[in-house]
């Protein structure tokens, strides 16, 4: 088994900066590194509907495309989700147009629900709209603070936590009717 290394490489300025300069085994690693990161939330975000690779992809190849730009090596990982939300709460199919980073297969997290338990919660996430999913997963599966979430959906810190109340009260009645 291969040991993982101390420093996340979507997190070492080094590699980014590699990267930055041209470097593809650096390129690929820093890639890896984050297709590693944004897969869950991605998966989260579609509903585990098989589209999450899709939006990862298409996630980095903009951050391929923009990456000699980006003038901070530490802003990738956020960068990064900030670009796969956006492509999320857009809808649109960009990868016609763009190149396409092939993904491996990337562990996922696991849960102690049944099975059934977490279809009825994907089902019921995936009946909100895109704007309240993507701010419940941002918040509780990707564990960012109501202030990060805003950041990263452009919106202020109170719409964020009303927008938040409100998706969780549609959450809570969807579970309950589907309960009924």
């Amino acid at each position: 088994m291969e040991a993982r290394p101390a420093v996340d490489p979507a997190r070492d300025p080094n590699v980014v900066r590699a990267a930055q300069a041209g470097d593809q085994r650096a390129l690929e690693v820093l890639l890896t590194g984050l297709a590693e990161e944004l897969l869950p939330l991605a998966n989260a975000l579609t509903g585990g509907d098989g589209r999450a690779d899709e939006l990862v992809g298409d996630t980095l190849s903009r951050v391929y495309e923009r990456l000699g730009q980006l003038e901070s090596p530490a802003a990738v990982p956020s960068w990064a989700r900030r670009v796969l939300v956006t492509r999320f709460l857009d809808g649109r199919r960009w990868l016609s147009r763009r190149p396409t980073v092939p993904i491996d297969t990337v562990a996922t997290m696991t849960t102690d629900a049944s099975p059934l338990d977490v279809i009825d919660l994907r089902s019921a996430v995936r009946q909100l709209s895109r704007e309240d999913r993507a701010l419940l997963v941002l918040h509780y599966w990707q564990g960012q603070t109501i202030r990060e979430c805003a950041v990263v959906l452009d919106i202020a810190e109170g719409t964020a936590k009303s927008r938040l109340n409100r998706a969780l009260g549609r959450l809570r009645a969807r579970l309950s009717e589907e309960e009924s």
